[in-house]
């Protein structure tokens, strides 16, 4: 106490900072990797610059921090359509041969492995759902099944493309102290996953359904994306 209080060397906790918060969450997304106003680390390839996600560092693997985002994507498919003020929303509606093609060619462009995530990956990654883009935000409660097909039609009346989605990282991330944060990991968009056959599968928690891991509910088309894993640098 002596060394906090008399040569200040020994932060002060700011106790009106709430933990989990929309202030801590937009704080601690402040310092991630942007080129211009996009997500993501610039990456130099045939004189001109590409964005490319940013990843940190899970066990064997780096993750994605946030989910590939739409800017991201549009990189890769040129036909991919992104409309103004939407760059870092998670790019949606994408099948998983397209989420396949698009870590083939960032590894092709940047000479890194870059993948999916495997099923048993995914298991570990996304069991927690709760405080995230999920149907419960926006209901403002716990919907059952009944009301999630009821609260799905009026979703509809909003019109546009996916209307619940929200921008990467506008949630609070999940890591231990030691660790960076990792965001939308429980919601947004469900994200694909490879199986052991090859095949995919969509993963977590998204914006068009509830939290509750019991819930039968599947993520429509236009909820799903997908996180890229990278081979962990070699010390």
């Amino acid at each position: 106490m002596v060394r906090q209080y008399f040569f200040k060397t020994t932060p002060v906790a700011n106790e009106a900072l709430k933990t989990g918060s929309p202030l801590d969450a937009a704080l601690k997304t402040k310092n991630t990797a942007r080129t211009g106003g996009d997500f993501g680390n610039s990456f130099a390839a045939k004189g001109k610059s590409v964005v490319i996600p940013e990843v940190v560092k899970r066990g064997e693997v780096e993750v994605g921090r946030f989910e590939v985002t739409r800017a991201q994507f549009a990189a890769f498919d040129k036909n991919y359509k992104v409309d103004p003020s939407t760059e870092n929303y998670p790019a949606n509606g994408v099948t998983f041969e397209q989420a396949k093609a698009y870590t083939e060619w960032l590894s092709k462009l940047t000479g890194q492995t870059w993948r999916l995530p495997t099923e048993k990956e995914a298991a570990g990654w996304y069991e927690k759902k709760d405080g995230e883009n999920t149907l419960d935000y926006w209901a403002g409660y716990a919907p059952n099944l009944d009301d999630t097909k009821r609260l799905q039609q009026k979703v509809k009346e909003l019109g546009g493309n996916a209307p619940l989605l929200k921008p990467a990282g506008s949630f609070p991330g999940q890591g231990q102290e030691d660790q960076e944060l990792v965001f939308d990991l429980g919601g947004n968009v469900a994200e694909w996953a490879a199986l052991p056959d090859g095949k995919g599968k969509a993963e977590g928690g998204s914006a068009d359904c509830p939290s509750d891991p019991r819930s039968s509910c599947a993520a429509a088309a236009e909820y799903i994306g997908f996180r890229v894993v990278r081979s962990a640098a070699k010390p």
